[in-house]
């Protein structure tokens, strides 16, 4: 199942969300909105992020149990990344330092875009989030998924969109 949001830059904008599976869903994303629960990873947008308040963060973390050899995947040209890494829910600080961590491409995906990816071992958890955080204008999308190997890219994809840009990259 894949999980749509348009984010348009301003934390009091409203977000549209809808699963490619199931009905429209609308609502209010403010600091820290946690997706809808049908997703299968629990997302949350912090914008404003960090000190100088000019930063957006995507927090991604499993809705229970641990998740492994997590990857986030970006359109291959975007060049707005100022860190990722890990850290504690709902905004917390980030560690960049990950356990094993992976980054790949650009590669282009089946019938679909050009895509970057990076990721970790780190066991994500309810007590611990995969963070990507960028500054200025967002990416079209930010896609996350889990590899199979430790060193691999990312299976399925669930992801979020930014401004006007639908488009996902699917791995099929």
């Amino acid at each position: 199942m894949t999980q749509d949001h348009s984010h348009h830059g301003d934390s009091e904008e409203h977000a549209h969300g809808h699963s490619h599976d199931a009905h429209d869903h609308a609502g209010n994303h403010q600091h820290g909105h946690e997706a809808d629960p049908e997703t299968e990873y629990a997302w949350r947008i912090h914008h404003p992020f960090g000190d100088a308040g000019d930063e957006v963060a995507v927090e991604v973390a499993p809705h229970t149990g641990l998740l492994p050899r997590w990857r986030f995947v970006i359109p291959g040209s975007y060049t707005g990344v100022t860190r990722w890494g890990v850290g504690e829910p709902n905004g917390g600080s980030i560690e960049p330092e990950v356990r094993n961590p992976v980054e790949g491409g650009p590669v282009q995906l089946v019938n679909g875009p050009e895509v970057i990816w990076m990721g970790g071992l780190d066991a994500l958890s309810s007590r611990k989030s995969a963070y990507l955080v960028f500054k200025g204008e967002p990416p079209h999308y930010v896609a996350f998924g889990q590899a199979e190997e430790p060193d691999g890219p990312p299976g399925a994809l669930e992801g979020v969109s930014f401004g006007d840009h639908p488009m996902h990259p699917t791995l099929g």
